[in-house]
């Protein structure tokens, strides 16, 4: 039985880091388009993601809450760059998030992983290894002298974010999806959160129109 299951939460769990995921609108929208034309560094991207957690939860579906905790330390040797979290009725689930410059490569023109990439996937694998190691304090509540993490574990999901669509050879695609598959790691240009956005946007104006009809 996973130990959200066995305790209570009340719905302030983590608060500072939840995320009110249909607060979201076109100017967010608007925004997150010109910082990823003007960005040059992962710092940017940091930036703008941590003031506005909304654009990095889209793919979530969890319907008991989103958090998005940024550079949450796992002991004193790993700093992902997001944890993030959805509840659902089965308990918590969990990603790890690498970010990368907008400006990145995924592959090489060989069609091989870019050394940003398999760095990013160096990390996520850290990262994993720290929580098979610890994963009960990792997941024990704050309130037990834990990180809060409820239910992760080694084998939650890795998320990249890096490059920019129309960067990506297509023909990259394939070994794309098997990489994903075989690490259990998303890996995703930055537009791929624009998409995610615009289609939460027009989700909701369309839920606002049919209310008013």
């Amino acid at each position: 039985m996973k130990l959200s299951e066995l305790i209570n939460y009340p719905p302030d769990y983590l608060p500072e880091f939840f995320v009110q995921w249909d607060y979201i609108s076109r100017e967010q929208l608007s925004d997150l388009q010109t910082v990823l034309d003007k960005a040059t560094r992962e710092a940017d991207m940091q930036a703008f993601l941590q003031s506005n957690p909304q654009a990095i939860v889209q793919h979530l579906g969890g319907g008991h809450g989103r958090w998005v905790i940024p550079q949450k330390r796992l002991g004193a040797e790993h700093v992902p760059d997001f944890v993030i979290g959805e509840r659902h009725s089965f308990g918590f689930e969990w990603q790890v998030v690498e970010i990368e410059s907008p400006s990145a490569k995924m592959f090489t023109k060989s069609g091989n992983p870019s050394t940003t990439l398999s760095h990013a996937i160096r990390q996520i694998t850290d990262w994993r290894a720290w929580l098979r190691r610890n994963q009960d304090y990792a997941s024990r509540p704050q309130i037990m002298s834990g990180l809060g993490l409820t239910d992760i574990d080694a084998n939650s999901i890795g998320l990249i974010l890096l490059g920019r669509r129309n960067e990506v050879d297509p023909s990259t695609s394939e070994r794309r999806r098997q990489m994903c598959a075989d690490l259990n790691i998303q890996i995703h240009s930055y537009d791929w959160l624009v998409s995610n956005m615009l289609g939460r946007i027009e989700s909701l104006e369309r839920a606002h129109t049919h209310r008013q009809n």
